[in-house]
């Protein structure tokens, strides 16, 4: 259940053929998957409140709300960039406001005049930066005594126990609970609809899942490996009955990936199946460079002999609301495959 604070104690041609085999693949721009669109509805209302935590801005987004400020994975989140750039100011991410800039959020709350800020609670917030906590925020404001001296009521909305509760939670913060059982419904009906089909039928692929960016100053592609027990391999080739093909990097990896300056080793990892995130043209990238070194990848890896490549959008439990689209678009990428 959701805790307000008026703040005192209780603030808990073979080369060739092989290379055009790799950048010409027939897969779906994801560009970080931005949120739907939905033709002829209102754009969200921006409201005097800041928000710090991923799930707790995607619920509110769908309830047509965006914060003033806010505080977010920027980094794991696309659309949390976007919304800063017509929004929302973003405030830097929960580990940002608490040990770069303390005074970050107390500062906004005197400038701007508002008097909510919503906080969400995760179990974990996130994996792959466990430092980053929104709940870390409690002792901050409590010191700055927001409350006496700026009026400001303290919300916190929690996340660790049933997803719906959770959204009902955000509703009544925000004034919206009509929109948000109607938006429990929608979710549970889409993500029953995807689960009814899985896991995807036939052998268990074997999947190594890349992430690519293309720095923007220099035109350098990096990449780097989703490793095994991370989101990926929860939110995704778990519930469709897939392996991930990463598990000989782990050794190699920082907080949930291993990066890759070349992907010489793809017969090592013999993927049946490649999935690009990210930037999908730096993977392709690398991809090339790896084949036009070695052309026999291309004969030798099932991935590539298979032209199995699929360009799908990471989910890193930023887009909660979203999941089971983002899940759907995997099931049918994945299902495309076998010809079904």
């Amino acid at each position: 259940m959701s805790t307000s604070y008026p703040f005192r104690r209780s603030l808990p041609p073979r080369s060739r053929a092989a290379i055009l085999a790799v950048i010409i693949v027939t897969a779906q721009a994801c560009a970080g998957f931005a949120q739907q669109v939905f033709p002829g509805k209102a754009p969200p209302e921006r409201i005097p409140v800041v928000m710090v935590g991923d799930r707790l801005v995607n619920v509110a987004w769908h309830l047509g709300v965006v914060p003033e400020a806010m505080s977010v994975r920027g980094d794991l989140w696309p659309f949390g960039r976007v919304l800063a750039n017509t929004s929302s100011m973003i405030l830097g991410c929960p580990n940002y406001i608490v040990t770069k800039d303390a005074d970050i959020v107390p500062r906004t709350l005197r400038e701007r005049g508002i008097g909510t800020v919503l906080i969400e609670q995760s179990a974990p917030f996130d994996r792959t930066k466990p430092k980053r906590d929104p709940m870390n925020l409690l002792p901050v404001l409590e010191k700055a005594d927001v409350a006496t001296a700026l009026g400001t009521e303290v919300t916190v909305l929690d996340f660790t126990g049933d997803f719906d509760t959770a959204i009902r939670q955000v509703g009544a913060a925000l004034g919206r609970e009509a929109e948000a059982e109607k938006l429990v419904e929608t979710r549970r009906a889409q993500l029953d609809a995807v689960s009814a089909r899985l896991p995807l039928p036939g052998p268990r692929p074997r999947v190594l899942v890349l992430d690519g960016t293309l720095q923007a100053e220099t035109g350098k592609a990096f990449v780097r490996a989703h490793l095994p027990g991370g989101y990926t391999d929860d939110f995704l080739l778990t519930p469709l009955g897939a392996e991930n093909a990463a598990a000989a990097l782990a050794a190699e990896g920082v907080a949930a990936f291993a990066p890759l300056p070349r992907l010489d080793a793809l017969a090592e990892w013999n993927p049946d199946v490649i999935v690009m995130t990210g930037d999908a043209d730096a993977v392709q990238r690398k991809l090339a460079e790896a084949l036009a070194r070695n052309p026999d990848l291309g004969h030798t890896v099932p991935a590539l002999t298979r032209h199995a490549l699929l360009s799908l959008p990471a989910y890193y439990d930023s887009m909660v609301i979203d999941y089971p689209q983002i899940l759907g678009r995997w099931a049918a990428a994945f299902t495309s495959l076998n010809g079904s």
